[in-house]
């Protein structure tokens, strides 16, 4: 893919117009993903790294299995470091900061990763915004943060694409796996961060996550008046649903931006009392995860979130415009 020829710092927002920009972001975020993985990260990490509401901390390339399908190469991280190099590269980013985070998965714990430093350095800054962390595959640099500093787990807010349904809030799909996929890749992880510490959680589950669905004849005209960076995208798309149709499966026609919702979380919120009002959760103690992925319940637990519908129509109405004033201020 052909990359734009515009370069801009992190921090800047010169496609905004003047008279509209504002002063400094009001929360850090550090986005945590498998970029390896299904393209629906890259996705949130542009959507992120376009608004101007926050401020990214760094990102952190997750792991993915040994036995997923997507991990083609002997180091998943590697190549989602590769992935996000792009992605800069197309929309002329410089500035970001990225580190490689855990590859081999918590039950290997063995100290430290670049990754999970850079966890504890944001959370341990003198800043008083909101430390969001967006997690959007395994939990094990989370972990690894957590275990090495217990001391942040108060100095942050994890929120977390991953784990099945609830029992008592909605049923799995028919044909869905018995352990939901980003609790999957790294199990040990999870359930040390929701068993084990006291960091607080907003939770995405599984039947809240797949809420972001797009038309895939939507995701072509829009992505299409988005220059460089749209076709990007659709070229991505358009890889996964090819691979789909080799399988013998259609795609269908719509596709889940699944990650999508750690943009709407910290990022879309009211400008008082600063939240996201139009989507909806509920706050109960959080569970203990067992072997099998399922949950228990505990006891005297610290609250969570966990989110059971989602404001879509500002989600995708916000990523859209703002790929699109960007490439508009990308041709000037």
């Amino acid at each position: 893919m052909s990359t734009v020829s515009k370069e801009w710092n992190y921090g800047t927002h010169p496609w905004i117009p003047t008279g509209h920009q504002m002063g400094a972001p009001r929360v850090r975020v550090v986005v945590d993903n498998d970029f390896a993985g299904d393209p629906d990260d890259m996705f949130q990490l542009v959507h992120q790294l376009l608004c101007e509401s926050n401020e990214v901390t760094g990102v952190v390339v997750s792991r993915l299995r040994e036995d997923d399908s997507w991990n083609t190469t002997s180091s998943a991280v590697e190549c989602g470091r590769k992935r996000v190099s792009e992605l800069l590269e197309v929309i002329g980013l410089k500035g970001v900061r990225v580190e490689s985070g855990d590859d081999r998965g918590f039950a290997e714990f063995d100290g430290p990763t670049a990754g999970s430093r850079l966890l504890v350095e944001a959370a341990c800054a003198e800043d008083e915004r909101p430390l969001f962390v967006a997690a959007g595959g395994g939990l094990g640099d989370v972990a690894r943060a957590l275990k090495a500093h217990p001391e942040i787990a108060n100095r942050m807010t994890v929120v977390w694409i991953g784990g099945g349904e609830h029992p008592d809030l909605a049923y799995a799909p028919d044909g869905a796996p018995d352990m939901e996929y980003n609790l999957s890749q790294d199990l040990a992880a999870a359930q040390y961060v929701f068993n084990e510490t006291n960091v607080l959680l907003y939770q995405i589950p599984r039947d809240t996550y797949r809420r972001s669905a797009l038309p895939v004849v939507t995701l072509r005209r829009r992505l299409s008046e988005a220059g460089s960076l749209g076709l990007y995208l659709l070229h991505e798309i358009a890889a996964v649903r090819r691979r789909v149709n080799d399988y013998g499966i259609h795609p269908g026609q719509i596709y889940v931006l699944g990650d999508q919702p750690l943009v709407l979380i910290p990022s879309l919120t009211t400008t008082f009392e600063p939240d996201t009002a139009n989507s909806d959760y509920v706050v109960r103690p959080r569970p203990f995860i067992a072997d099998d992925g399922t949950y228990r319940k505990v006891q005297d637990a610290r609250p969570m979130r966990i989110y059971t519908s989602l404001d879509t129509q500002l989600l995708f109405e916000d990523m859209f415009d703002t790929f699109s004033e960007f490439d508009k201020w990308q041709q000037e």
